[in-house]
């Protein structure tokens, strides 16, 4: 797993620890890569983001075809659950702990 520059991963919330190791292990599996995080508690949000709140990180995906976009995403709502929300992006895939 690499961080971007400039992401800024402190105080992050445990839950996103879990999802780093989930992210980790399913982007090599599905996309045979480190898993690239583009986005912690930095970058600009709206104003209800749980990026602010250490709850979401931003995976990239800029690289990868639309089916292995798909593959990912599909991948990751099946191994973290129904407490994360997977959202596919332009150019990243959005995790985020929001559980119900």
């Amino acid at each position: 797993m690499r961080l971007k520059n400039g992401v800024i991963w402190a105080q992050m919330h445990p839950s996103m620890e879990h999802a780093w190791e989930v992210c980790e292990r399913v982007t090599w599996e599905v996309c045979d890569r480190d898993a690239v995080i583009t986005s912690g508690r930095d970058g600009v949000h709206s104003q209800t983001s749980l990026h602010y709140e250490g709850k979401a990180l931003d995976l990239r995906t800029r690289d990868l075809d639309t089916d292995t976009v798909t593959k990912y995403a599909q991948a990751l709502r099946q191994c973290l659950g129904d407490d994360y929300d997977i959202v596919i992006e332009s150019d990243h895939i959005h995790v985020e702990y929001d559980p119900a």
